[in-house]
């Protein structure tokens, strides 16, 4: 067993044995090494532990118990580009100043966005003062285990979303950003605007009156996202009017990537400043 991991076996042993904890800067002094090394290793075993609930051996056979997502949509889109996705949530978090309230909603990119929140909350201990609310019940998990104030947006769970969705939307919660996910993303540069699209009916609805009076709108969506059209707009009806919108995504094609610098030219038109950057994994 190499270092770092008889570190961590050891940190879950005296956490185990200890209802009260322990402060980092003892477990950093007890180990002989720096507090960030402690937060690593920390956020290493909250990994593992959201991932596998427990083992068992069954028939000579040893099993995890997982805790997983239910079957659906999600689920399905998880293991679609993971490179991708991660860069473009690090990039989304690296924009994040501190001292904001966010609303993230659901989807598999900004699944990965909360990951990269929980990740640099707790080893690099920013952004700070970060309040998250969010419809995704995985992005919740996420924030509660980085101890990030947090909450429920929507009513109505729907399992093959993962999230929570609500006919009538209704919230105290007022977010300086809101991060979101499309099924589907089209420039449209004639008329000034920008197209994004979900692939259920309920969550379109949900979304329009979620991100109506939220100023400034990142979205995270990979390249594949980019100029497919789904049946179902939720940024029509003015949402987008006068916002700062911001678009993290992967390498584009020039087809791609041509309507968009021309949206960011002619943004103007519609009040937005509109705005793309492409990452790389």
């Amino acid at each position: 067993m190499d270092q770092a991991a008889a570190r961590r076996m050891r940190l879950l042993e005296i956490l185990r044995d200890e209802s009260g904890g322990r402060e980092i800067g003892a477990l950093a002094e007890m180990f002989q090494v720096d507090e960030r090394t402690v937060r690593r290793d920390v956020e290493h075993l909250q990994e593992l532990l959201m991932g596998v609930q427990g083992i068992e051996m069954r028939r000579g056979t040893v099993l995890p118990n997982r805790t997983g997502f239910s079957a659906g949509y999600f689920a399905d889109q998880l293991g679609l580009e993971p490179a991708a996705k991660r860069a473009i949530a690090q990039a989304v978090v690296n924009s994040l100043s501190d001292n904001l309230a966010i609303a993230l909603t659901a989807g598999s990119t900004t699944y990965a966005v909360a990951q990269e929140i929980r990740r640099a909350a707790v080893q690099l201990e920013r952004p700070r003062n970060l309040i998250a609310f969010t419809n995704s019940l995985p992005a919740l998990l996420e924030f509660i285990a980085a101890g990030i104030s947090t909450g429920i947006l929507g009513e109505v769970y729907n399992a093959d979303d993962c999230a929570f969705h609500s006919h009538e939307f209704h919230s105290a919660f007022q977010p300086n950003i809101a991060i979101v996910g499309a099924s589907g993303i089209v420039a449209a540069p004639a008329s000034g605007t920008l197209d994004l699209f979900s692939h259920r009916a309920e969550e379109a609805a949900f979304l329009k009156q979620l991100l109506k009076p939220v100023p400034e709108i990142f979205i995270a969506a990979d390249a594949a996202k980019i100029g497919r059209r789904h049946p179902w707009s939720f940024s029509s009806g003015g949402v987008l009017t006068g916002k700062r919108v911001r678009l993290f995504t992967s390498a584009l094609t020039p087809e791609q990537r041509e309507p968009l610098q021309m949206l960011t030219a002619q943004s103007s038109r519609t009040d937005a400043r509109f705005t793309f950057e492409e990452v790389t994994s």
